[in-house]
């Protein structure tokens, strides 16, 4: 079976399979394509597992876990759990809350300097610089940096779903071990990570560096997805921006259904821990399965005419963000950017065309969907 990656639209492929093969096993993986078995899957780590270095020979695992434990999404509880609560306590709501004044600000200075060129590459004017000089500011690294975390987040999102860039993690914990203070009286996520205390249990090094590895290439990668394809689906569905310059209340039901329609991440992965069957497919022991978040997310049984971006459906309970104990802890995050984002271009911007992308102007990767560039063109009416 051909699999394509997301340099191709895969949303036709994923159709066809629905229909016609919506649990499909080659080899030792199997691929799903339906909302309820995809959320049923997330929803029973029990028997569905996400800790794959348990697969790995003993070689390899040592590899990994040199300098970094593994995040949070390769752990399943009780470990998920425990790890989970910590990071949480550093990551709540009212801090990413209190950020918000500080990431309009950004937001508002980079439409600005776009409104100025009126000719801008979408991705590297705002959708990356947005989030990066975000999630920078509450690590508390300098900006300086962002060219070395904009390398590691790019390498990192290209080997996701073909095997660990162990090179590039070892880097980036070293990077993030410097900065790791048990004594620091600061604010910022990283000196939180290394202070913050639960029942006793304090954060390794290891688990510091792997959490933020992990906020800053997810993180960075999710939000920037979801605001280019915000502002790809707005231009490709002509009346939805007029209206949403008119009615700036819609603009977090679009941030929806670009989450729903167009998911920044495309698939993720489980593997079997049981002999089983799914919709008639038989599932064994170890296997890998694939699940289709973006297919789940366009299934017709949930959600109608769902090849249509329409902000204004009922139903949005997509699972862009996943679903069950691994739900996105930075959802919140990624959300409140995206919709200042579009707050902020819809002021400053009254329309503006896009230059139709070639697939070499996709992210090169088989779990995440975006662009690497894209052209915009402010209209002066």
């Amino acid at each position: 079976m051909h699999v394509p990656t997301y340099k191709e639209d895969p949303f036709e492929w994923y159709r066809e399979m629905r229909q016609n093969s919506p649990v499909f096993r080659e080899g030792n993986m199997t691929h799903l394509f339906k909302y309820s078995d995809i959320s049923r899957i997330l929803s029973d780590h029990q028997n569905f597992s996400s800790q794959f270095r348990d697969l790995l020979g003993g070689e390899m695992a040592e590899l990994l876990n040199e300098k970094t434990t593994p995040s949070i999404l390769l752990l399943d509880p009780p470990q998920h759990t425990t790890l989970r609560n910590l990071v949480t306590g550093a990551f709540t709501p009212r801090s990413i809350d209190l950020f918000e004044p500080r990431i309009r600000k950004i937001a508002g200075n980079l439409v600005h300097e776009i409104v100025e060129k009126q000719n801008s590459d979408i991705v590297s004017d705002l959708s990356y610089l947005l989030p990066i000089r975000v999630i920078s500011e509450m690590m508390g690294v300098p900006e300086s940096d962002s060219g070395l975390f904009h390398d590691w987040s790019d390498k990192l999102a290209t080997s996701l779903g073909r095997g660990p860039d162990i090179e590039t993690q070892n880097q980036m914990a070293d990077y993030f071990y410097k900065k790791i203070d048990r004594n620091s009286d600061k604010n910022d996520l990283i000196s939180r990570l290394s202070t913050i205390e639960m029942d006793g249990r304090k954060l390794s090094d290891r688990e510091i560096a792997g959490f933020a590895i992990l906020l800053l290439v997810a993180g960075n990668e999710t939000t920037t997805n979801l605001i280019t394809n915000a502002l790809l689906s707005l231009y490709e569905n002509p009346g939805i921006y007029p209206e949403m310059k008119q009615n700036p209340s819609i603009i977090p039901w679009i941030v929806e259904e670009t989450l729903r329609y167009r998911s920044p991440v495309q698939s993720t992965r489980r593997y079997s821990k049981i002999d089983t069957e799914i919709g008639g497919v038989e599932i064994i022991k170890n296997d890998i399965l694939a699940l289709y978040l973006g297919s789940a997310n366009r299934d017709e049984e949930i959600f109608r005419d769902g090849d249509t971006f329409n902000p204004h459906r009922v139903e949005k309970r997509h699972i862009a963000f996943g679903h069950g104990v691994h739900f996105c802890l930075g959802a919140p995050l990624a959300r409140l950017e995206a919709r200042i984002a579009l707050e902020e271009f819809s002021k400053a911007v009254p329309s503006y065309s896009i230059i139709k992308p070639t697939p070499d102007d996709r992210i090169d990767s088989d779990i995440m969907y975006g662009f690497r560039k894209l052209n915009l063109k402010i209209n002066e009416n």
